[in-house]
Parts: structure tokens; C-alpha cells; sequence
């Protein structure tokens, strides 16, 4: 954990110095840097911020997508990468990767900071409710970066006060008490926060909800989970946009139905590393005589592509099949037109000898994209900077969440209601979609329409994992799983945290 230390402390240099580089003021500089930035409410909040800024190293990056995504039911590796051994779960997938390395030191550097505030905001002057406002937005975050730790590594070290100084001799706390910690750090921000906020991006009572919602159902608290599921449903502000569509308009990201969402900024100089989901999903279209093209995908990493089960798990009414998926391509160069094609026709593809389609072939160079990270805005195809906020939870997330609590509940009759729902909203204008009886309510069920709604959204993972689905679905359905074992419900822990560990470190079994 030095690492994330490291980067604490210098967050805290860095944001020191910043305060005080426009000011003439006189400083005491021999205070301790957090006592000097943590010395007001105003120094509190620019700390709240800092909370905030460790989730765009989960949400948009390529670290993120690799660890929630590849390897699961609905996604495959594509050609480019050096982790498609978190698709085929070959014996590469080991203690020394290193985005596993990164995501520990990313939520820890998370959890620091959170911690640090709560630890020092007693002591400032400020008016109480402004103070567990503050509170409980880093008790939510901090629940949520432990959210990632437990489902990706299961039992990891549990922390509630700010690590000063190098640590060596932490040990791990079962998973299920660090859950019981992030359910009372969530009801907290539930009894704390308000339907809205004046600063968009910030924790509200519906996320807040959401994630306890959650939280309950990895405890197995099934009637908390559908009761506070409810509450975001039935009392929030929030509604289902009447289109799919409507949702991942990039000109509409502030709508009703997004709860959550991690901000990116349309100015480089705040936008850190952007969201970069615009690439990682999209094919090596260029290698086929196209130019790269912001509308049509842009720079393609070819992280991941659709497995067979993803593809064809859409009813032919369901509108979320064309908002997900990428099929077709547009001929747009002019010196590589095949005979009788002109600028804007539609790409022919060669699916075998003597067999073309217009519809892409699904090859780990050429596969089928996923749009719903498009960002048009940005000033090239080459840029991998986006500027499109990222959803992380949305109302139709917790109608399903919603369905599966009261499902497991023993209440499929009224569970079934939230999964049609979100069925019904999905049809096409003029059709319809067929709804599910209660007696076809069951986990596959839930997962399945959770992979039309939010397929791509990073999660998916988490979702197989905390369902106990993991290891049967991949190996059904992804076609490089084969060598997925039981084990692989966990990632290894990194082996530089067990290396600077004083006491025993126990790495997860298999690894």
C-alpha cells in the first residue's frame, strides 16, 4: 500500500500548493500539509473533490473496461491488448498484473483520502448540516471503492482512519464485515443527502439508495434491497426516458433517468486522461481500406468484442440492440472505393468464401462496436480523450435490481413488474416486447436483460460474481472460458502488497 500513500501525499502537496501559490498571505509552512489544506470548510470541500477525482481511474479508463468487462458472458477479447489473459483465464492472469496493482492502489489512495476527512472535519467550524453533508458523501464513496475491492479480491484491508506514515503490518478483513461497514457508511449518506444537488456529479439520496440496494443484496438482505430499491423508484425524482435512445444522446447526459454519474469536461486541461470507452470497443475498421472516422468509432484499440450469446440475445423488436451495437460501416475513402460503391455506401464484408454481408463479421480484427461510448466532439479520430460523462448507476439499473431482490425474496409475482418494466420501455416505437411471467423469473433471467440494458457499462463482471454466475456463464457462453475455474471468482492479490507486508498476507487460493 505505499504506493497509494505516496499518491495520497502528494495530492495533498500538489493541492496545497496550488491554494497557496495566489496568495500573499502570510502561512504558517511548517504545518503539516493536511492540517494546512484541511483548516476551513473550504479547504473540507476542495478535499471532498479529491475524494471524488480517484473514480476516473475506474469509470472511462482502460483499467476499468479490462477489469469489469473482458472475460465475461457478453465480451471476448479482441486482437489488441496485453490482458486478454483475463479472457481465456490462462495462468498469465497472476499476482504480478498490473492493473491489479493499479485498481488496489487506486481505491486505497480513494479510501486515504476519505478517511482523512472524516478524521479531521470534527474539528473545523461549520454548520452541522453542511458538516455530514461532507460526511456522507465520502462515507458513500468510501463504501463504493470498497465495493470494487471486495468483488475483485475478496478479503483485503479494512481502514477507517487516515494512514499516516508506511503501514506494513496491515492484515485482511473478511469481506462480509467490510459489506457491514459499507452498508452503515451508505445509510449514512441515505439519511444525510437530498433528492438533488445543486452541484451536478455530487452524491445524491438516489445513489446513495442505489447503492445500498446493493449493498444489502451481497448481505443477503433481500427486503432491505427491494425496500430501498422502492424508495429510488417511488420517491425519487428520476424517471425512465421514454426511449432508450434518448439516454446515451450525447447531448442529453443530464437526463432523468442517470442517478450517477462520474463527470468528464470538455477542456483538456481539467479532463485528465477523458473518458476513453469511445476505443476500446471498436474494431480495426482502418485495416479494411476506411479512414479512421469519429463517427464511425475513431481510433480503434480492439479491447473487446461482443461474444456470439451477446449478439443474439435480442428480441427483433428490442430497441437496445441499435443503440448498443455498432454493425455496419461507411465507405469514406476516396482512393480505396471498391467498383460501383461512392462515398457513404454502406461496407461489404466478406464473411466467407463467396458469402458478403453488410452487416460486419465478428472477428477479433473486425467485430462488431459498441456505441454507447461515442463522443463526437472530439477534434480527431486519434484523440482517445473523450469527453462524455460516464453513467454509473441509472434507474432502469435499479428497477433490475429491484426485480432480483424480491425475486430472491420469494416474491417473483411482484418482482416480475420491474424487469417488464424496463422490457416494455425497450420496444420499438409500434411494437411491443414480450414480458416474462413470474415463473421465468429467475437469476439467468435477471442477468440476461441486465446484459441488454447495460451491456458495456462496466460491471458486468462484479454483476457474475456477486450473482455466483461467473464461472458457469462464461464457460457457456464465452467462447475463450474453458479454462475458467472456481477460483477465478477472485483476482490474486497484487504480490507487491504481500511483499511489503510485515505479517502474514494470505494470497486468494489457486494463485
Amino acid at each position: 500500500m505505499q504506493r497509494y500513500k505516496l499518491f495520497t501525499f502528494l495530492f495533498f502537496i500538489c493541492s496545497w500548493l496550488g491554494i497557496s501559490s495566489c496568495s500573499l498571505e502570510e502561512k504558517n509552512l511548517y504545518k503539516p500539509v493536511p492540517e494546512a489544506i484541511y483548516s476551513d470548510a473550504a479547504g473540507i470541500n476542495n478535499g471532498v473533490t479529491g475524494v471524488y477525482s480517484q473514480l476516473r481511474g475506474l469509470y472511462g479508463s482502460q483499467k476499468g473496461f479490462t477489469l469489469t468487462t473482458m472475460g465475461t458472458d457478453i465480451f471476448q477479447h479482441g486482437k489488441d491488448g496485453g490482458y486478454k489473459f483475463m479472457d481465456d483465464y490462462s495462468t498469465a492472469l497472476n499476482a504480478s498484473a498490473g492493473y491489479l496493482y493499479d485498481l488496489w492502489t487506486n481505491c486505497y489512495a480513494g479510501i486515504n483520502a476519505a478517511n482523512t476527512i472524516l478524521d479531521r472535519i470534527d474539528a473545523i467550524t461549520m454548520d452541522e448540516a453542511l458538516r455530514n453533508h461532507y460526511k456522507a458523501e465520502v462515507r458513500f464513496l468510501r463504501a463504493h471503492y470498497y465495493y470494487w475491492l471486495t468483488l475483485q479480491f475478496g478479503d483485503v484491508v479494512y481502514t477507517d482512519h487516515e494512514t499516516k506514515g508506511v503501514v506494513t503490518n496491515a492484515g485482511r478483513t473478511p469481506k462480509a464485515d467490510i459489506w457491514k461497514k459499507m452498508q452503515e457508511d451508505t445509510q449514512f449518506a441515505v439519511d444525510n443527502l437530498d433528492w438533488t444537488t445543486q452541484e451536478y456529479g455530487r452524491i445524491t439520496k438516489g445513489a446513495a439508495l442505489h447503492q445500498l440496494a446493493v449493498t444489502d443484496l451481497l448481505l443477503k438482505d433481500y427486503t432491505g434491497a427491494a425496500t430501498a430499491a422502492a424508495k429510488v423508484i417511488n420517491e425519487g425524482p428520476y424517471q425512465l426516458l421514454p426511449a432508450y435512445a434518448s439516454v446515451f444522446d450525447y447531448n442529453n447526459q443530464k437526463n432523468a433517468e442517470v442517478l450517477f454519474a462520474v463527470q468528464y469536461i470538455n477542456n483538456a486541461l481539467f479532463n485528465g486522461d477523458g473518458n476513453q470507452g469511445n476505443a476500446f470497443f471498436t474494431p480495426a475498421y482502418d485495416q479494411f481500406g476506411l479512414l479512421r472516422d469519429v463517427n464511425q468509432g475513431g481510433r480503434p484499440y480492439t479491447r473487446f468484442r461482443p461474444t456470439p450469446f451477446f449478439r443474439n440475445l435480442f428480441d427483433k423488436n428490442d430497441s437496445r440492440f441499435d443503440v448498443t451495437f455498432r454493425i455496419y460501416w461507411f465507405y469514406n475513402n476516396p482512393a480505396n472505393l471498391p467498383a460501383g460503391k461512392k462515398l457513404g455506401d454502406t461496407v461489404v464484408w466478406q464473411i466467407s468464401p463467396g458469402v458478403t454481408s453488410t452487416i460486419a463479421p465478428n472477428t477479433d480484427n473486425m467485430h462488431w462496436g459498441i456505441k454507447k461510448h461515442d463522443d463526437p466532439t472530439r477534434a480527431s479520430p486519434q484523440d482517445l480523450n473523450g469527453f462524455r460523462d460516464y453513467f454509473v448507476y441509472r434507474l432502469s439499473d435499479t428497477y433490475l435490481i429491484a426485480a432480483e431482490a424480491l425475486m430472491l425474496d420469494g416474491k417473483p409475482e411482484q418482482g416480475v413488474t420491474y424487469l417488464n418494466k424496463v422490457r416494455s420501455r425497450a420496444a420499438k416505437p409500434g411494437t411491443t416486447m414480450p414480458g416474462l411471467t413470474a415463473a421465468q423469473l429467475n437469476m439467468d433471467a435477471v442477468l440476461d436483460e441486465r446484459a441488454r440494458e447495460l451491456g458495456g457499462e462496466e460491471g458486468r463482471w462484479m454483476d457474475l460474481v456477486r450473482t455466483g454466475k461467473l464461472v458457469d456463464r462464461v464457460k457457456l457462453y464465452n467462447p475463450n472460458g474453458a479454462n475458467i475455474k472456481p477460483i477465478h471468482a477472485l483476482r490474486p492479490i497484487p504480490q507487491s502488497q504481500r511483499d511489503l507486508s510485515t505479517v502474514p498476507f494470505p494470497q486468494n487460493d489457486g494463485y
